[in-house]
C-alpha cells in the first residue's frame, strides 16, 4: 500500500516535469519567433496554429490552450493544486512532442510536388492544347517554363481574360511564345506568385498562403520552389495550400 506522503511526492515530481517542459517550450517559441521579451509566447503560438491550414497545428492549438490553463492554475494555486491532482504523462508527452515539432519542422522540399510530377507548358506549345490539358486535368494555374526550366509565366483564366479584353485573337495554331507578354506572373489580375528555396519551413509557407490576400489584395494559389528561390533559376517543384494539409497529416 502506498502511503499518502508518497502519493504527494509522485504528484509533485510529475507536476514539476510539466512546468519544466512548459517553460522549455515557452523559451523555444520566444527564440524561434523572435518573442523573447514577450510574456505571451505560448498564447501567440496558440493563436497562430488556430488559423493554420495544417490540421495537426490546429489540433496542437487546442491541446496547448488546455495546457496553458493547467499551467496558470499551478502557478497561481501551487500549494493546493499539487495536492489535488497530478498532471498526466500524456500532457507532458504532448509538450515534448510539440517541442520536437518546432525544432524539426517540415520544409518546402518535404511537401512540394516535384517537377517530374507537374504538368507544365513550354514556349513552343500550342495555347489551345495547354488549355485543354488544364481543363482535362483540373489545373487552374499551368506553369510555363523555358528551356532552362525557369518559370516565365502562367496560363490560367486571368490570362484568357486579359487576352479577351485586349482583343487578342487565338486560333488552333497560336503558340505560347506569341502571347508571352500576357502570361507573365506580373500580369496577373487577381493572383500573385512567389518563389522559395527548398529549406523554407512549412510554418512560413502557411503564413504566406494565409495572409497574401490581406497584405497584397491578391490570392496566392501556388508557391514555386526553385534552386535559388527566385524566378531566374530552375524550377524544382510547386506547393499549393492542399499540399500543406495532405502531406503533413
Amino acid at each position: 500500500m502506498v502511503e499518502s506522503g508518497e502519493i504527494t511526492l509522485i504528484m509533485k515530481k510529475n507536476n514539476l516535469e510539466f512546468i519544466r517542459t512548459y517553460n522549455e517550450l515557452d523559451a523555444l517559441i520566444g527564440e524561434k519567433f523572435n518573442r523573447e521579451n514577450d510574456d505571451s509566447s505560448i498564447y501567440f503560438l496558440i493563436n497562430k496554429y488556430r488559423r493554420s491550414k495544417v490540421e495537426k497545428e490546429r489540433i496542437y492549438s487546442n491541446k496547448l490552450d488546455s495546457a496553458r490553463k493547467i499551467r496558470n492554475l499551478m502557478v497561481h494555486e501551487s500549494g493546493i493544486i499539487d495536492e489535488l491532482f497530478d498532471v498526466s504523462d500524456e500532457v507532458v508527452l504532448f509538450l515534448k512532442e510539440l517541442i520536437t515539432y518546432l525544432r524539426n519542422p517540415l520544409r518546402a522540399k518535404d511537401v512540394m510536388t516535384p517537377l517530374r510530377s507537374i504538368t507544365y507548358g513550354k514556349e513552343e506549345d500550342l495555347v489551345a492544347d495547354l488549355i485543354k490539358k488544364g481543363v482535362d486535368e483540373g489545373i487552374s494555374n499551368l506553369p510555363i517554363l523555358n528551356d532552362k526550366n525557369e518559370v516565365i509565366g502562367i496560363l490560367n483564366s486571368d490570362v484568357l481574360l486579359l487576352l479577351f479584353l485586349n482583343n487578342v485573337h487565338l486560333d488552333r495554331k497560336t503558340k505560347v511564345k506569341e502571347i508571352k507578354g500576357y502570361i507573365s506572373l506580373q500580369s496577373q489580375i487577381n493572383l500573385r506568385f512567389m518563389f522559395v528555396t527548398t529549406d523554407y519551413e512549412i510554418d512560413v509557407l502557411n503564413d504566406y498562403f494565409a495572409y497574401s490576400k490581406e497584405q497584397y489584395k491578391k490570392r496566392l494559389p501556388i508557391i514555386f520552389v526553385s534552386v535559388n528561390g527566385k524566378a531566374d533559376s530552375s524550377l524544382l517543384g510547386i506547393i499549393s495550400p492542399i499540399d500543406l494539409i495532405i502531406k503533413n497529416e
